[in-house]
């Protein structure tokens, strides 16, 4: 079982820019969501490369929210066992500067 999240915390009144220019996202509290729509059932590498497809075209607002004081992380809570990122998923985290942190159930 598996779900992830990426997170925008701190981007202040940039928040609401990094919302509309980001899919499947909300903001709650100062902070932008995107939630990986999938089934729980579906490995952490697809979530990943799922998230990844909403968020490249956007790369540019993210590292200007970097920039602003924005902190870029992906919470994923994995099922006990081994976890296996391929590259085409790891590339986000990479590209993004992304903290990825990793919860087991």
């Amino acid at each position: 079982m598996t779900t992830v999240v990426f997170r925008v915390d701190g981007a202040g009144p940039y928040a609401e820019v990094v919302r509309s220019k980001l899919p499947f996202s909300s903001l709650e509290h100062g902070t932008v969501w995107v939630r990986s729509p999938l089934k729980p059932e579906v490995d952490l590498n697809e979530h990943l490369v799922w998230l990844w497809g909403m968020l490249k075209h956007e790369r540019r607002v993210l590292k200007s929210a970097v920039v602003a004081g924005a902190k870029l992380t992906c919470e994923c809570k994995v099922s006990k066992g081994a976890v296996r990122l391929l590259p085409n998923s790891a590339e986000m985290l990479h590209l993004l500067g992304a903290e990825l942190i990793l919860n087991t159930k």
